[in-house]
């Protein structure tokens, strides 16, 4: 699906939703990612947040191929 999610697995009460940014190779060499309280992220951040995650990945890999 191209992005990761974690709820509570790194610090307790934090969610995070997670996208690679590759180069032009197609490695990966950095992430994009939205973290914050559960609380505003809910349990399952992915859906609300993934979208706009996986497109500023994207849109950073594509520059990255241009340039």
């Amino acid at each position: 699906r191209g992005w990761a999610q974690s709820v509570g697995e790194r610090e307790q009460g934090v969610a995070s939703v997670s996208a690679p940014v590759r180069s032009p190779g197609g490695k990966v060499i950095a992430a994009v990612s939205v973290s914050g309280p559960l609380a505003r992220l809910s349990r399952q951040p992915g859906r609300m947040h993934a979208p706009a995650v996986l497109a500023a990945a994207e849109r950073l890999s594509e520059s990255l191929r241009r340039a």
